[in-house]
């Protein structure tokens, strides 16, 4: 069960389920909305409809195509507010290859070097963190996964996607239990 609240910050608390219980997961949207729901499932359901009619390997093949436009979407919203701040011009020149490598399509599994150690993999060090998918790299891939400045979007299970679309700080995701990792409600 799953309520969508479109005046969440009208009535100043959390609404109570039918039954008068409280709900376990809870998702503002990019809308302004919340959703309310009894598991992670749900949410994701309200992110993508349809999800529901899914089965497991479809909804994990659904996940990663919606983390790969999602990662895209938060990598350009880190960016403006960098460039707000002052510390990002995709304009300039010297920062034109920074850009091109944040604005790389999601999906794909990237590797990094420095010049001066071709074949051994760097971190990402620039200020503006670089936002990955998990399943694109190992232990799902061959790519070893890219240390430093790296924010981690995890679509492998349902409550490790919205734990970790949270954990970019564009989204907000709140449950009651911890996710267990690799566990779909």
């Amino acid at each position: 069960m799953k309520l969508r609240d479109h005046h969440a910050s009208c009535h100043g608390s959390n609404p109570n389920r039918p039954d008068g219980g409280e709900w376990t997961h809870a998702m503002v949207l990019h809308d302004g909305s919340t959703v309310y729901a009894d598991s992670a499932a749900e949410i994701v359901e309200e992110m993508m409809p349809g999800y529901d009619c899914l089965d497991a390997a479809e909804r994990e093949d659904a996940r990663c195509r919606h983390a790969a436009r999602t990662a895209a979407l938060v990598q350009q919203i880190l960016m403006d507010r960098a460039g707000l701040e002052g510390g990002f011009d995709a304009e300039d020149a010297h920062q034109a290859p920074l850009a091109q490598i944040l604005s790389t399509d999601k999906s794909l599994s990237l590797t990094l070097e420095l010049p001066q150690h071709p074949g051994e993999p760097a971190d990402w060090l620039p200020s503006v963190p670089l936002v990955l998918l998990v399943s694109s790299y190992a232990p799902f891939t061959e790519h070893p996964r890219i240390g430093g400045n790296v924010l981690w979007i995890d679509p492998m299970s349902d409550e490790s996607y919205l734990a970790s679309l949270n954990a970019t700080g564009v989204f907000s995701y709140w449950a009651a239990t911890p996710a267990l990792a690799g566990h779909d409600n």
